[in-house]
């Protein structure tokens, strides 16, 4: 099945440069690139894109940019794979794009092949956050998600550690429960007993927690 990308940036070149990175993988298509955020809105509508990668700021109309204009499509088209590329690195903003519910966030000074990588990660269920976000995040907000003096790999056990790595790695339980020979029920419930040992409920909460812990940062 075939994956359509609709990109939208002010900036051309930015466009076609994400572009032809992403329509180097097989099956991905992109199929418009739009500079405003009306065009966006319009775009998503009439094309049906199955993934958005927009910038964060937008010309138009003061009340469709930045977190309003995200908000939007999460509202109106739940569906929708989002994922934000930005040149902000202040902290506060970067919080309140996560806090938005996108699939996935990338700084611009990111290497291309991060957006393969965070497209297909996408596409497979996961949500992504750039290591260059990451670490902005991580820098500000240091404290753990786990109690100080206690590092996160000490509190889960050899198998439980062995599915968080698989499954940050970018495979599902079933892939995971066939790569170690477990069932799936019993890789769907090592997987939930170390997240809640991480103190993460959700795959964003568990990607941070892992580049804080120095687990495994996304790839």
């Amino acid at each position: 099945m075939t994956l359509r990308i609709l990109l939208a940036d002010d900036h051309p070149v930015v466009s076609a440069a994400v572009r032809d990175q992403l329509q180097t993988q097989a099956g991905w298509v992109v199929c418009g690139m739009v500079t405003s955020a009306t065009e966006l809105l319009n775009s998503v509508q009439a094309l049906r894109p199955d993934i958005v990668i927009t910038d964060y700021h937008m010309p138009g109309p003061r009340d469709s940019d930045g977190i309003r204009l995200i908000s939007t499509l999460r509202r109106h088209h739940p569906a929708l794979g989002v994922i934000v590329l930005t040149m902000i690195t202040n902290p506060m903003i970067l919080r309140s794009i996560l806090n938005a519910r996108v699939h996935g966030l990338l700084l611009k000074d990111a290497p291309l092949c991060e957006l393969v990588t965070v497209v297909a990660r996408i596409q497979r269920g996961f949500n992504y956050v750039g290591k260059s976000a990451l670490d902005i995040l991580t820098q500000a907000d240091p404290d753990s998600l786990i109690e100080p003096g206690q590092p996160a790999m000490q509190r889960l056990s050899v198998r439980e550690t062995e599915v968080i790595r698989l499954y940050l790695s970018g495979r599902s339980v079933s892939e995971i429960a066939g790569i170690l020979c477990r069932s799936v029920k019993t890789i769907s419930r090592q997987k939930n007993c170390a997240m809640q040992k991480l103190g993460a409920s959700n795959d964003r909460e568990l990607f941070e927690c892992a580049a804080r812990q120095g687990i495994l940062l996304p790839r």
